[in-house]
C-alpha cells in the first residue's frame, strides 16, 4: 500500500554483542510442534503463526543489529512444523510462485528466505539425531535443526544477519542442543470463513458476519490462551488486550483507543453498530514488531485474519501526538467489523490519506485532536506560494495522477498522501461531505469497498509469493495485480460518485475554497 514502515539504527555492536552473550532460557514445552527447548535468554516471545503458518512460536533478540550499509535486522527464532505430504507441482501455476504450505526447513529457507545454497548435514547431541541446516543471502544467514516428529519435520530456525552469526554461534548452537522430542499433540488451524469458503462473497453480508462473528469469538479465545509469557492479558470495554509494554503505558494505549472508538461511535455510528471480538496487542519495542512484521503478508496495523489490533511502544514517538497508529488500528478494525471485504478493497487514495490524516492525532486519555502534519500543511501551502491548482477532487480519487505503471514495473510510493489527508480532513470534521449532497459520503464509499470486492473477486495475484521474484515474475505479478485493483477503482467510483459534471465542479470549487480558507 505504499506506507514505508521505518526501522530505527540499533545500538553500538559491542552493546549488542554483551546483551546476546547469555546463557538459554528455562525450557519451554511445545505439544504442538512435538519439542521442548531453551531460547536463548534476554530474548523475547512474538505472536506465531506466520510464514505460511509454519512458524508456531517466534523469539525475538533484545534489539535490532545493524549490518553493512545500515541495514537493521532484529535476529530471529522460528520454531516449526511442517507437515507431512503437500505437492510440490503446486508451487509454480502460470509461471509465477505461489504461498503454498512449506515442506521442510530447506523449502522454508529456498522459497520463503530466498537462500538457495543451503546444506543439510547429520548431527546429535547426545541421543538425538537431527539434521542441522544453514545458507545465507547477501545479507542474512539461516543457522538450525530439523528434528524428526510423528513422521514429519519439527525445526528451530535462527535468522540472523551474516556478519554477526559468528558472534552468536555458541548461543544459538545452545538453544539447538537443548531440543528435545515429545509428544506431539496437534492442535488443527481454524482458517478464517472468507478462505475456506469459495462462495463466501455470494453469501449475503448479514449471514457473513454472523458467521465471523462467531468465528472471532474462537480466535480471540485461542489467541489469548496461546498469548506466552510475554504478553500480560487484560480486558477494556471493546478488546482483549494482550501487553509486553509496562502497565502505564499499556494504561494509556487502552485509554487512548477506547476514545479513537468513542469518536467513531459518534462521528460515524454505521461503523460501530455491530463490535466483534478482536485482541489490542502492544509490542514493546519497534525492533520486535518490525521483526515480526518479516513472517506475515499483512503489514497493516490491523490483521483481519488474526482480529488484532497492533501498536507499539515507541520511546521515539511518545507523548499524546503518538498515538496515530493505534487510531489507524482502531479505524481499520471498524472497516473490517463493517465487511470483511473493505480493507482488501482499500483504494491508493483513500489507505494513505487515512495513514496520513491520523498520523499526528493527540490524545489526552479523554478526547482525540486530529492535528495535521507539517508534512499536510506544508503541501497545500506550497500550491498557491507556486501559483499551482491544488489538484483536484476526481484526480485524487480516481488516482488518475499516479497511474498504475503500464510496464508492471514496481510503483513509485503514492505521491499525493498529503493531498488525500486533506481530502479525509475535510469530509470527516469540516463540511466536504454536503459539498456532494451527500451527509453519509465517507460510510457510503466504505460500504462500496466492500460491495465492489465482492462483486468482482479478490486480487488474483493474492497467493503469488511475493518475496523473491525474478524481475519477469514480478512485472507479470504487478501487472495482473494494477490491472484488477483499477477496475476495482472504477466499479467502487462508480456506486457512490457517479455524478454530473456540473455537480463536480461545484464540490471541486468548495474543495478549493476550504483549502484557501484552512488554517
Amino acid at each position: 500500500m505504499n506506507r514505508t514502515h521505518r526501522r530505527a539504527f540499533g545500538l553500538p555492536l559491542a552493546v549488542v554483542a554483551c546483551s546476546l552473550a547469555l546463557s538459554a532460557q528455562s525450557a519451554v514445552v511445545e505439544p504442538r510442534v512435538g519439542i521442548e527447548f531453551k531460547p536463548p535468554k534476554g530474548w523475547t516471545e512474538l505472536p506465531g503463526g506466520g510464514d505460511r503458518h509454519a512458524t508456531v512460536r517466534l523469539f525475538a533478540g533484545p534489539r535490532a543489529l545493524v549490518g553493512k550499509e545500515d541495514v537493521q535486522h532484529t535476529p530471529i527464532l522460528r520454531v516449526m512444523f511442517f507437515d507431512k505430504g503437500g505437492d510440490a507441482s503446486k508451487d509454480k501455476i502460470d509461471d509465477l510462485p505461489r504461498m503454498t504450505a512449506y515442506r521442510s526447513l530447506e523449502d522454508f529457507a529456498l522459497r520463503g528466505l530466498g537462500i538457495k545454497d543451503a546444506t543439510k548435514a547429520a548431527d546429535k547431541a547426545g541421543a538425538l539425531e537431527f539434521q542441522r541446516v544453514s545458507g545465507k543471502n547477501a545479507a542474512r544467514s539461516v543457522y538450525g535443526a530439523a528434528f524428526a516428529v510423528d513422521g514429519a519435520e519439527a525445526a528451530v530456525c535462527f535468522e540472523v544477519l551474516t556478519q554477526h552469526l559468528d558472534k552468536l554461534k555458541k548461543e544459538l548452537d545452545a538453544t539447538i542442543t537443548s531440543v528435545a522430542v515429545i509428544a506431539r499433540t496437534p492442535e488443527p488451524r481454524i482458517d478464517p470463513p472468507w478462505v475456506t469458503d469459495a462462495d463466501w462473497s455470494k453469501k449475503d453480508l448479514a449471514a457473513r458476519n454472523a458467521t465471523r462473528k462467531a468465528w472471532s469469538e474462537g480466535a480471540v479465545a485461542r489467541t489469548t490462551k496461546n498469548a506466552g509469557p510475554t504478553y500480560k492479558p487484560s480486558k477494556s470495554k471493546h478488546w482483549s488486550v494482550l501487553s509486553a509494554a509496562d502497565p502505564a503505558f499499556t494504561k494509556k494505549a487502552i485509554a487512548a483507543a477506547e476514545v479513537m472508538r468513542a469518536w467513531i461511535a459518534a462521528k460515524l455510528p454505521e461503523l460501530a453498530k455491530e463490535p466483534m471480538p478482536a485482541v489490542l496487542r502492544v509490542f514493546d519495542s519497534k525492533d520486535h514488531y518490525n521483526a515480526y512484521l518479516t513472517t506475515v503478508t499483512e503489514t497493516r496495523e490491523y490483521d483481519q485474519r488474526l482480529r488484532e489490533l497492533h501498536f507499539v511502544n515507541d520511546p521515539d514517538n511518545g507523548g499524546s501526538g503518538g498515538y496515530g497508529m493505534l487510531f489507524r488500528a482502531v479505524m481499520w478494525h471498524a472497516f473490517d467489523d463493517l465487511d470483511d471485504q473493505v480493507l482488501p478493497a482499500l483504494p491508493r487514495w483513500l489507505d494513505n490519506g487515512i495513514w496520513e490524516f491520523l498520523r499526528s492525532s493527540q490524545c489526552d486519555g479523554k478526547k482525540v485532536e486530529f492535528a495535521s502534519s507539517d508534512t499536510e500543511k506544508g503541501r497545500m501551502a506550497w500550491y498557491p506560494q507556486n501559483n499551482q491548482e491544488i489538484p483536484a477532487l476526481w484526480h485524487l480519487i480516481e488516482e488518475s495522477l499516479q497511474k498504475s505503471p503500464e510496464d508492471g514495473k514496481n510503483e513509485d510510493p503514492w505521491a499525493y498522501t498529503p493531498d488525500c489527508a486533506r481530502v479525509i480532513r475535510w469530509w470527516l470534521l469540516n463540511d466536504g461531505m454536503k459539498a456532494f449532497d451527500k451527509p453519509n459520503l465517507f460510510v457510503d464509499y466504505v460500504r462500496a469497498l466492500g460491495k465492489a470486492h465482492a462483486e468482482t473477486g479478490p486480487d488474483p495475484m493474492l497467493d503469488v509469493g511475493s518475496g523473491i521474484l525474478t524481475d519477469d515474475e514480478n512485472k507479470k505479478r504487478n501487472k495482473g495485480q494494477y490491472a484488477w485493483r483499477d477496475a476495482l477503482l472504477v466499479k467502487i467510483n462508480t456506486l457512490v460518485l457517479a455524478i454530473g459534471e456540473p455537480k463536480w465542479r461545484e464540490a471541486n470549487e468548495k474543495w478549493g475554497a476550504f483549502n484557501k480558507s484552512f488554517k
